[in-house]
């Protein structure tokens, strides 16, 4: 449960990292592509250069049938430092103007105005510090002069073109974004690495003072339940299984004979062997484990994998006589588990073995009581000292 949740409050970090990202990408975009919007007034004179990036003035006038023709010749300047695409003249005119002729230019009159556009093959892009021509030949009334002409353009802007404090506030803005967002991650995180810290002893603390109270009807079981998750835990590890997996098989080794707490002191704690009547009431211990874990979803598979921890593998076991892979596999860890911690604990009915004796018994059991994947796994944790283990206090 820990790693799926850590999982997903790192997917949401990562997710607010690459947001931010994504901001100061838009953001750079905006500096990158820029479009902006000039209206121009021609002076008096004609031939009188307006300040700014276009110059129209007629380079040839004449009358004909009561209308002045004009040859104008219109000069696109760039005077900056930057690309120019995408440009567009737009020039206001009386509704009975035409235009005759045209070049260097795609040209449409509509709604009393001429739009001038880029051909589609040149002129496309005016460099830095550049220029294009273009012209045409415009029959008008008489006392029309030209006067409101609108250049449109896209001025597009390089990284490098941003001035180094621009560069530097924005950089520093987004690290602090990130900053921001990674205190407060962190910090939340601790605080559910606390909670969940706390969560998980409470939960383990109460697993265990149930447990216990179930083992003090039998003062040879003291412990008992506490060493199985020990050995569990540490099989589920070897076996490779998920951190979840490991405290999953933890707790519910803790909860694992919690049916006896219906089997009466007299079964519980008799000295010699159980009769036929005494040992059916035992092994029902397993089917009541189950009955009372049905509702415990909080572990997934809990009621069935107690039910049946007392299965064997050759299929001989019980309650319900299940076989090989058909048994859980956290009942088989149990299984052996739990048979290995009452060989080596004492019992009302005998001493505990010898370290060879025990040796000798999961070995011999291999495939028949026992797992024959996890007898050596549990042979290696002898050797190795993790198993037994002594529980003080």
């Amino acid at each position: 449960m820990k790693n799926n949740f850590l999982s997903k409050l790192f997917i949401v970090f990562i997710t607010l990292f690459f947001l931010c990202c994504a901001g100061l990408a838009i953001l750079a975009i905006s500096f990158s592509s820029v479009q902006t919007s000039q209206t121009l007034k021609l002076e008096e004179d004609p031939k009188n250069e307006v300040q700014g990036s276009v110059t129209i003035h007629p380079e040839k006038q004449w009358m004909q049938n009561r209308e002045k023709g004009a040859q104008y010749d219109g000069v696109l300047k760039n005077n900056t430092p930057s690309e120019i695409s995408k440009w567009k003249v737009t020039i206001v005119i009386p509704p009975k103007a035409r235009i005759d002729s045209s070049w260097n230019g795609e040209y449409t009159v509509e709604d009393g105005k001429i739009t001038i556009l880029p051909p589609p093959d040149y002129n496309q892009v005016i460099p830095p510090r550049g220029n294009i021509t273009f012209g045409f030949i415009l029959y008008s009334p008489p006392n029309f002069k030209m006067k409101d002409v609108t250049v449109e353009y896209y001025i597009t802007k390089k990284v490098t073109e941003l001035t180094s404090f621009k560069m530097f506030y924005y950089s520093a803005l987004v690290l602090l974004i990130i900053i921001f967002i990674y205190t407060i991650f962190m910090f939340k995180l601790r605080s559910l690495q606390k909670k969940h810290e706390y969560d998980r002893q409470f939960i383990e603390q109460t697993l265990k003072l149930f447990a216990n109270t179930i083992e003090a009807k039998d003062v040879y079981t003291r412990g008992h339940s506490v060493r199985v998750s020990i050995y569990t835990k540490e099989i589920a590890k070897r076996l490779g299984l998920s951190e979840e997996d490991q405290m999953n098989i933890y707790y519910i080794s803790l909860l694992h004979d919690v049916g006896k707490i219906g089997i009466r002191d007299s079964i519980l704690t008799k000295p010699g062997k159980l009769d036929a009547d005494e040992y059916a009431i035992m092994k029902s211990h397993v089917i009541k484990s189950g009955e009372i874990l049905s509702d415990f979803v909080s572990l997934p598979g809990a009621s069935e994998i107690v039910r049946h921890h007392h299965e064997r593998y050759d299929g001989n076991g019980y309650p319900d006589q299940l076989k090989g892979n058909f048994i859980p596999l956290f009942s088989r860890i149990i299984c052996i588990a739990d048979s290995f911690d009452a060989m080596t604990s004492d019992r009302c009915y005998r001493k505990q073995l010898s370290k060879e004796e025990v040796i000798e018994e999961l070995k011999k059991n291999s495939g028949t009581q026992f797992d024959p994947q996890l007898v050596p796994i549990l042979l290696d944790m002898i050797e190795c000292g993790v198993a037994p283990v002594e529980l003080k206090n």
